[in-house]
């Protein structure tokens, strides 16, 4: 499965050493995500750190592995399909929209999100945790 991760997926990646870490680092799946996701991570460092209890060196080491195994969207490429992606999840949570619309712009089978907005969209589908990890 090729899917657009969203920043949920990546905040519980960093705070935790889980299967969900262990999974966006397997060859299983591919994985992208937007530069906006890049960036949202990155701004709520401050909070990985003190949930993780790891210092913020090692969250930063922890978060540039799992980069390396994802692709990054540029912010260029999902401007093609903001517009598509504002009308569909816009008015129901506007920090949706970069990851639908990078989910429209990219060849992919979906969004990974735990965020239930998204699943208010009729677009792309979206695979929580639970469908990505698969029977235990």
């Amino acid at each position: 499965m090729k899917l657009v991760v969203d920043t949920n997926i990546l905040l519980k990646a960093l705070i935790r050493n889980s299967r969900v870490r262990a999974l966006l680092l397997s060859p299983t799946h591919s994985y992208m995500v937007p530069e906006h996701g890049v960036e949202e991570t990155r701004r709520h460092m401050s909070t990985v750190t003190e949930k993780s209890g790891l210092p913020e060196a090692e969250v930063n080491v922890v978060f540039d592995v799992l980069l390396s195994n994802m692709e990054v969207i540029p912010s260029m490429t999902i401007l093609a399909k903001w517009r598509e992606g504002e009308a569909e999840i816009g008015h129901i949570d506007k920090g949706d929209i970069p990851f639908l619309a990078a989910s429209l712009a990219v060849e992919c089978d979906g969004i990974w999100s735990d965020d239930t907005h998204l699943r208010r969209q009729k677009k792309v589908k979206v695979f929580t945790t639970k469908d990505v990890l698969g029977p235990h």
